[in-house]
């Protein structure tokens, strides 16, 4: 018989790499951008609350009052829907946080205030049932060692929005008439979400976590996976990161009043740097040293925050990219460090710990604001307390990495002790 060479064949007995972009994986990016558009257009409004002649201490009010009722409310979601079907709350949650968008422009003159912070509570009770389904959900996604590429793209459904929305908003504002029609405007992005619902049932329906272990699963375990992580340094960076982001989001524009620059430039050069880099980088992600990268990007993050406050307007653009640049980066080495570090059965709970400081920041950024330009400060000192949170966030990652050290080098020594006896 001839001879006939047969092809390769792999004899490590390793599986195939899985994929990222899933199915799942991409019908969760759209619904999620779609969502996250409502909070994208808010991006304009503190400026409108100024122009009903609302003081800065209640503006800072109004817009902490989502993100605080999102702190209050997603540990209780995290306990009652990681281990339940999650295809009934994302469906009410989508419509109810619709329904909020349309109302805004039925708020009275006379009762701005209360209105509003009804509809706002209203709507961060709504966000964290929704997120944090669409967390526990995505996170069960993404491939073993794939977490920072994975937690990279699927932050483009919040850029996305904002590299999209104020760009559009500027322009169409006049049209509508004001900041309220604009809200109700984006309620519509919630038709595509609720379609994107049907092809996710399955996924949805099932559990991520075994049923033994979500039966065990309560407040009392979310405390202690929390708290007994190891992870307290990387939880205050992501806080601290997450406040300068507040600030620069939600002021930027009354910033831009003050500077004469204008605010969907701001959004679009930042948000196009940054799905740029972590699209054409993203496989070179959980490659980086995130000890070391975290603390440069926190340091170039300063130089560009008192940038775009105290610099020459023609540094504006400049200073805008090199944000993006290390936004693009800081934000999924955070989170991979966040999923790495912790095992498959705290993975979910540690990551929704993660979004819990980003919701506190939600709510922190906007007070802070709020005071600091309360106390005569201006904009100006808004992005300049966000310069030192960001700094903050450097040397958070770089303690946790003196930690670390200091654990490796004291069981190294209790290791060469227990081999002298």
């Amino acid at each position: 018989m001839p001879f006939r060479p047969n092809r390769p064949r792999d004899f490590s007995g390793q599986q195939p790499q899985e994929k990222l972009l899933s199915r799942d994986f991409i019908l969760l990016f759209c619904m999620s951008m779609c969502c996250n558009s409502y909070l994208a257009v808010f991006y304009c409004f503190e400026q409108w609350l100024e122009g009903l002649a609302v003081s800065p201490n209640w503006r800072g009010i109004l817009l902490a009052s989502l993100a605080a009722m999102v702190l209050l409310f997603r540990p209780v979601a995290s306990v009652v829907f990681l281990k339940r079907n999650k295809l009934p709350p994302l469906l009410c949650t989508i419509i109810l946080s619709s329904c909020v968008m349309l109302a805004y422009p039925l708020v009275p003159h006379d009762h701005v205030v209360g209105m509003v912070w009804t509809l706002r509570i209203v709507q961060g009770i709504s966000l964290a049932v929704y997120s944090c389904c669409v967390v526990a959900v995505m996170v069960s996604c993404i491939p073993k060692g794939q977490s920072a590429r994975g937690f990279a793209l699927f932050s483009l459904t919040t850029l996305l929005p904002y590299s999209i929305i104020p760009a559009v908003g500027e322009r169409i504002l006049p049209l509508l008439g004001g900041e309220p029609y604009l809200f109700a405007a984006t309620a519509m992005l919630g038709i595509p979400a609720l379609c994107m619902l049907l092809p996710l049932a399955p996924k949805l329906r099932a559990s991520e976590i075994p049923p033994a272990e979500a039966d065990q699963l309560t407040a009392r375990k979310l405390i202690h996976a929390a708290s007994h992580s190891g992870l307290a340094f990387i939880y205050l960076g992501c806080l601290t990161f997450s406040i300068m982001v507040s600030l620069a989001i939600y002021f930027i524009k009354g910033l831009c009043v003050e500077t004469g620059a204008r605010p969907e430039w701001f959004f679009l050069t930042y948000t196009i740097t940054m799905i740029l880099i972590r699209l054409f980088g993203g496989h070179l992600l959980d490659t980086l040293p995130r000890y070391r990268v975290v603390p440069i990007c926190a340091l170039t993050l300063v130089c560009c925050l008192l940038g775009l406050a105290w610099a020459p307007r023609s540094l504006f653009f400049l200073c805008a990219c090199f944000y993006g640049i290390s936004l693009g980066l800081l934000y999924p080495l955070l989170a991979a460090t966040v999923y790495d570090r912790s095992t498959p059965e705290t993975r979910s709970i540690n990551s929704n710990v993660m979004m819990l400081t980003f919701d506190a920041s939600g709510m922190i950024g906007p007070l802070l604001g709020g005071a600091v330009v309360n106390a005569g400060w201006g904009y100006r000192g808004v992005f300049s307390t966000a310069a030192l949170l960001i700094a903050a966030c450097g040397a958070s990652m770089v303690l946790d990495r003196l930690r670390l050290a200091w654990w490796e080098h004291k069981d190294k020594r209790q290791r060469l002790r227990s081999w002298e006896r």
